[in-house]
């Protein structure tokens, strides 16, 4: 018995997952049903037939389940879902569980539906080495929006995110999106404190390593980032130290916008 589905998911957002019943035995089954258990509030449907007459030797039953998480689910947390199955075989009924730690899905916020600056998203999660990551500010001290406007290289940008290394900001763009631009740098309000910080920024779609920077300092300027983020579930903004040092590595993506 095995259940496969999405890792990630969007609240009130519809997804599928398929539970699989296969007969290894060298005899044949009758009546073989398959369910599914879902977490309180979560709605679901089969969208193929869960039972049928009989399962050969050798065969299988696929179950296909179209299931809801409610709008109100938490994020970055982890639900589970369960198939189980009955069949019946020298007229007793034999139960069978999921063999394998059962599925476990992350709710996500819902993608974007059109060009979004990602400060006007809701991340799946972010990680931060110095206070928390700024909205439409750079990173300042230990509270949220005490850092001042975006600056990078003397011009100032109105949207985008302010952080300090390490530093880590994951968006659900669900396959939804098609470009990731931005331009990344250490902040003017960094330098203008100490010239010592220094960062490598990198961006990842899925699996995938789609951009980086290599070292950046605020005397070598910003690096634009534009990259095709076609097809991708998880958007990863990455910063690092690049130097050991770990301070003044205050770090801006500005105008930081998915495209649709």
């Amino acid at each position: 018995m095995s259940l496969k589905g999405p890792g990630f998911v969007a609240r009130a957002g519809a997804f599928t997952v398929r539970a699989t019943l296969g007969n290894a035995s060298s005899s044949a089954w009758t009546s073989p049903a398959v369910t599914l258990t879902v977490p309180a509030g979560w709605q679901y449907r089969a969208t193929t037939p869960t039972t049928q007459a009989q399962l050969a030797a050798g065969g299988s039953l696929t179950v296909s389940f179209e299931v809801t998480p409610p709008s109100t689910a938490a994020l970055d947390t982890p639900f589970t879902l369960r198939a189980d199955a009955t069949a019946v075989y020298g007229g007793n009924t034999v139960r069978f569980s999921d063999r394998d730690p059962v599925e476990v899905i992350a709710t996500v916020p819902a993608p974007p539906t059109a060009d979004t600056y990602v400060s006007d998203l809701e991340w799946v999660r972010a990680s931060n080495g110095w206070g928390p990551v700024e909205q439409d500010r750079s990173n300042g001290k230990q509270g949220a929006g005490d850092g001042p406007a975006i600056s990078l290289a003397g011009t100032t940008y109105t949207k985008g995110l302010g952080v300090h290394a390490p530093s880590e900001v994951v968006y659900y763009l669900g396959g939804k999106a098609t470009r990731f631009t931005a331009l990344v740098d250490i902040d003017d309000y960094s330098a203008q404190i100490s010239n010592t910080g220094s960062v490598r920024a990198t961006v990842f779609g899925d699996a995938a390593q789609l951009f980086d920077s290599l070292t950046l300092t605020a005397a070598g300027g910003p690096k634009k980032v534009d990259v095709d983020v076609t097809g991708v579930q998880v958007l990863r903004l990455v910063v690092k130290d690049a130097n050991g040092n770990g301070s003044h590595d205050h770090t801006s993506w500005a105008s930081a916008l998915v495209k649709v």
